[in-house]
């Protein structure tokens, strides 16, 4: 298995089926959501996209900023700060849309967060 697993959710699939089909609007992402149910005896475990939520949520954070990448890969960044999570390891994350609801989620091998150190996640949304 990789290091790290991204997954479209079956929510944000179906969402860009409808909007295809008959028009309707597309929810923003705005926000990332970090974890420490991501990994099992230290990797990352798969995902099937019809996950709505986090093993282990420890926290939501607005996205700092987005870059598109390409013509259909869109590259999102979010900051945690020096003191925010100290002595919490991260090993999963998700995008989260306007409506509260993950497009994409995300396992990895465990990331230790100390107090004195910024990390800077990406995640790319590839449609």
């Amino acid at each position: 298995m990789a290091d790290q697993l991204t997954v479209t959710t079956l929510y944000a699939r179906q969402q860009m089926a409808k909007a295809r089909a008959e028009g309707t609007k597309l929810t923003k992402v705005v926000k990332m959501a970090f974890g420490n149910g991501g990994t099992k005896d230290g990797k990352p475990i798969s995902l099937d996209g019809t996950e709505q939520k986090l093993k282990k949520e420890l926290v939501q954070k607005e996205i700092d900023s987005f870059t598109f990448m390409e013509p259909a890969k869109i590259r999102y960044t979010c900051t945690i700060a020096e003191g925010e999570l100290a002595g919490e390891v991260i090993n999963e994350l998700a995008l989260v849309d306007e409506s509260g609801k993950f497009t994409a989620i995300r396992t990895m091998t465990d990331k230790q967060k100390d107090g004195d150190i910024e990390f800077v996640f990406e995640i790319d949304d590839i449609y």
